[in-house]
């Protein structure tokens, strides 16, 4: 079962921004789902964690997350 799944994106961002990577992390780790999100250049990166009752339910969560990104652009990179 996959736990982790990495994303990247290319930004088009008008703001300085412009063709650098960007990274979105999804991480189950039991009842927790943890969002790792941030540029791909810089080791400092923005998290989230999300505590779920079940663990059916946190990769439920996960593999919804997963696929809106994808959606917005971003290709798998790798899962674990």
């Amino acid at each position: 079962m996959n736990k982790k799944w990495c994303l990247l994106k290319t930004s088009d961002g008008e703001r300085g921004s412009a063709g650098k990577q960007k990274v979105y992390e999804v991480i189950v780790d039991g009842t927790k789902v943890i969002t790792v999100w941030g540029m791909a250049e810089k080791t400092q990166r923005q998290t989230a964690t999300k505590q779920v009752y079940t663990e059916s339910y946190a990769r439920q969560l996960a593999f919804q997350k997963v696929q809106e990104k994808l959606d917005k652009g971003y290709e798998l990179a790798y899962a674990v």
